[in-house]
């Protein structure tokens, strides 16, 4: 699909920009990302305007891309650029004419390029996962911080059967998004299936291989079927739960865990102060993996303010986009963990939870896999993962060598599959 076709640019002076993010109108990050335009704004003199949307974000992209009239920047996840890109959105940049692109953490730019090389999006924020967990029920309980998944699982069955709140009230062990919507329960499962040994792909010299199949990924998706079906740890109605339903359910004091990215940080620490600890996922089988995620600046082809597009790129990954970013410990901030390696965080955030999100990332992180759209393959292992959860009867390898066919497919799809 051609999105966009080039166009003649508006003189320098006279060009502005539409900006999109994926984020609710109105909330805190729609407060922050308006602030960061203003603040833009004012120090080039180019007019911008930001709209935050979060319902049906990818359709009102696709019907302005039918019209031929998309924004000028998209801010998005990095999981969307192989999505975006086959489909002719992005325009391809290079790094080295985005003005401060050298300090630029180099685990960020994986982030913004796609499988053939080039790069089609400047990083705006990073981040991944840790262990968000009730502290006063482990320590209710006598229960050690978990140091291996054998500790995990007797952590999360002691909330479920030994009654951490002293109420008798029934709670479980983690709460996980394990609806199929939007890949939640293959995105929020990912760095238990890479921990315990679990590849989605092997990459060779010719392509990929599809290795879901493999005896170490039906191990690692056993585990994570036993959550549900062996150990029964997980939140009733786990299946159909999105990541708001999630969050609600651990805030509430519905389980005991609830594993996501620094962005619930604030609002989770406001809410639950001291009976909150936030500690990184012990290590599996294959040691510690953890998923890194965050969003980038796509400059949005077909545009005609193409300069006006980079001079916001470099604002943004600038100390002074960065800090805006950042709002220091404020719920809604939209740059998690900075991409630009001269900003201290020290210096904007003082709790330790934020070094230790840091220093995963740093040591353990890993993105999805490269391939031209990962948006297929978080799918079809969204739809598997989620069988397996809702229906204890299924044969994991049967559902695994099932999902195997359907990436070899992809592969072949994609014009990747190695031969």
């Amino acid at each position: 699909m051609t999105a966009a076709a080039e166009v003649d640019q508006v003189p320098a002076q006279e060009q502005s920009l539409e900006i999109w993010q994926r984020k609710g109108p109105g909330s805190p990050s729609d407060l922050i990302g308006q602030e960061l335009v203003r603040e833009f704004t004012k120090e080039t003199g180019i007019p911008a305007t930001m709209t935050s949307i979060s319902d049906n974000f990818e359709i009102k992209l696709q019907q302005r891309a039918v019209q031929r009239n998309l924004p000028d920047i998209v801010i998005n996840d990095t999981a969307q650029l192989g999505n975006m890109q086959s489909q002719g959105f992005l325009r391809e940049i290079d790094p080295e004419q985005i003005e401060g692109s050298e300090d630029i953490n180099e685990r960020a730019w994986d982030g913004a390029r796609s499988y053939f090389g080039g790069y089609y999006g400047v990083p705006m924020t990073a981040h991944t996962v840790a262990l968000f967990n009730r502290k006063d029920w482990r320590e209710n309980l006598g229960l050690p911080v978990p140091d291996d998944w054998d500790s995990l699982v007797a952590m999360w069955r002691g909330y479920v059967e030994d009654d951490p709140t002293g109420t008798g009230e029934q709670v479980a062990g983690i709460a996980v998004p394990g609806t199929t919507e939007r890949g939640y329960i293959s995105w929020n499962t990912s760095t238990f299936f890479w921990s315990g040994g679990g590849e989605y792909f092997e990459e060779t010299p010719e392509g990929y291989r599809s290795a879901v199949a493999d005896d170490s990924a039906v191990a690692a998706a056993t585990w994570i079927r036993d959550l549900a079906c062996t150990e029964g740890v997980l939140q009733p109605g786990a299946s159909s739960q999105d990541t708001t339903n999630t969050k609600e359910t651990f805030q509430t004091g519905g389980a005991g865990s609830f594993l996501v990215a620094p962005y619930e940080l604030p609002a989770l620490v406001d809410g639950l102060g001291d009976d909150l600890e936030v500690i990184p996922p012990p290590p599996g089988p294959a040691g510690l993996v953890t998923l890194a995620e965050g969003n980038n600046v796509y400059l949005m082809a077909g545009s005609a303010s193409e300069s006006a597009q980079e001079r916001f790129a470099e604002y943004v990954i600038s100390p002074e986009g960065q800090k805006i970013g950042m709002a220091g410990h404020e719920d809604g901030n939209i740059v998690r963990l900075p991409v630009n390696s001269t900003v201290d965080m020290d210096g904007m955030r003082d709790p330790e939870e934020w070094k230790t999100f840091q220093e995963l990332y740093d040591n353990n992180g890993r993105y999805v896999p490269a391939v031209p759209n990962w948006t297929p393959f978080l799918t079809a292992s969204a739809n598997t993962l989620n069988a397996l959860i809702s229906d204890c009867s299924l044969d994991v390898r049967t559902e695994m060598e099932e999902l195997d066919q359907v990436f070899t497919a992809e592969l072949a799809d994609q014009e990747v599959l190695a031969p």
